[in-house]
This record gives C-alpha cells, structure tokens and sequence, in this order.
C-alpha cells in the first residue's frame, strides 16, 4: 500500500509539472522563468482523465506597458488539453498586475522629452483615487487620475499646486504632455501571453502602494506546444 501511495504521489508530481511546462510554454514566458503554478484541490491525474480543469492560477513577474519586473497573478478558468492538436484552451481569463509607486516613479523619470526630468516622485492618494507627482524641487505637486476608456490606461492631469496656490496651466500641461510621451499599452503589449489570452484592461484601482491593474479575457486557444 505504501509503495502504491508513493507511486501516486510521484505520477501527480510528474503530472503537475509537464502541465506546468505547457501552460507556461503556451504564456511564453510572459511570467518570467519560474513562476507558481496551482491547480486547486482535485488532482492533475484524475483531470487528466478527460483532459480538463477547472482552474489554473499563476503568479510571477512580467515587463509590461513600459514597467519591468511587475507582480502578475492569473487565473485561467475551463483549462482544456488537446493532445491530439498539442493545444491548451481556457474559457476565460483574469490577471492582475500591481505597479509600484517607486516603479512609476523610474518609468516617468526615464521618458521621452526634457519635461519628463521634471518628476522627482510618485506617490499615491486612494482617498481620492489619484496619483501624486511631485515636481523637481518639491516646490509643486500635480494630480493625476487614471482612467480606463476602450480597454486602455489613460493618466489625466486634474490639478495641481505650487506653494500652496493653484498651478499654472502652463505647468499642467506640460506634465500632461511628459506622461503622454511613455510608451501606450498598444506599443508594448502585441505579443506574448497577453495577447494570446485576447486580455483587456478592464478596471484599473489606485491602491497605497500605486496601481492595480485587473485584466479579462474571453475563450482562447493557447499557441501550438509540443509534449
């Protein structure tokens, strides 16, 4: 009985594992080299069976929209394997990506054009659901509140101050025209699991340490894998 029990034990470890191999081979990479893989409670072997599951949840580190390094969790909902066709296909998917205030902070310092130098910081304030910059100097701070209009992250400048008083337009617009030059998501995000999975941005939250992102999908078939 013992040997049986061990035996099992090590056909659902192998088990796991090729099926952690072909749904990240399928994600390209997207998560990073190792990612943690879960597959919920009901054994791999006996889902094996007829070649579903009901859910496959990951997390790891994926460079989007301009960020590297970002902490993404996805859970894929309908997991089914073709063997014959060496496909994966999910009914549905949903990932979040948590963007850090510091990890903005690098992105918007690094961008195109000489205004961009001029953000020292980034915090966030999720009272009021905005992003705050502070400017070189500290001497003004301007607010931003992200949006999400046809799938895409947008940053609107709403207001700002210096020594206390409102900001100048000028001021504000030059900010504006600072995050506009960053790269969009429709330049960065063409290829890799993303895409494969079809994920849109649908809800994107101002959270204390910066930004929560959530992402959907619909019904999708996972790129050709060989096993």
């Amino acid at each position: 009985m013992a040997v049986l029990v061990v035996g099992a034990g090590v056909s659902e470890a192998v088990a796991r594992q090729a099926l952690t191999e072909r749904v990240t081979t399928a994600l390209a990479g997207s998560l990073g080299s190792e990612p943690e893989v879960s597959f919920g409670s009901r054994p791999v072997l006996l889902a094996a069976l007829d070649d579903a599951l009901p859910s496959i949840t990951m997390s790891g580190h994926a460079d989007t929209a301009g960020y590297a390094d970002v902490p993404v969790s996805v859970r894929l909902s309908d997991v089914a394997i073709d063997e014959d066709r060496h496909t994966t296909s999910v009914s549905g998917s949903r990932v979040t990506a948590d963007v850090s205030t510091d990890a903005m902070t690098r992105r918007m310092a690094s961008g195109d054009g000489k205004d961009a130098a001029m953000i020292s910081s980034v915090t966030s304030d999720p009272a009021a659901g905005t992003l705050v910059l502070a400017l070189k100097g500290g001497l003004a701070t301007v607010q931003v509140a992200p949006t999400v209009a046809d799938g895409k992250l947008h940053l609107s400048v709403t207001g700002g101050e210096v020594f206390g008083s409102a900001a100048p337009q000028a001021l504000l617009d030059r900010v504006q025209t600072a995050i506009d030059a960053l790269p969009t998501q429709d330049e960065t995000e063409q290829q890799g699991g993303g895409a494969a999975l079809g994920l849109r941005l649908a809800k994107v939250t101002v959270t204390d340490d910066g930004l929560r992102a959530s992402l959907s999908g619909g019904s999708a078939e996972l790129r050709r894998t060989q096993t």
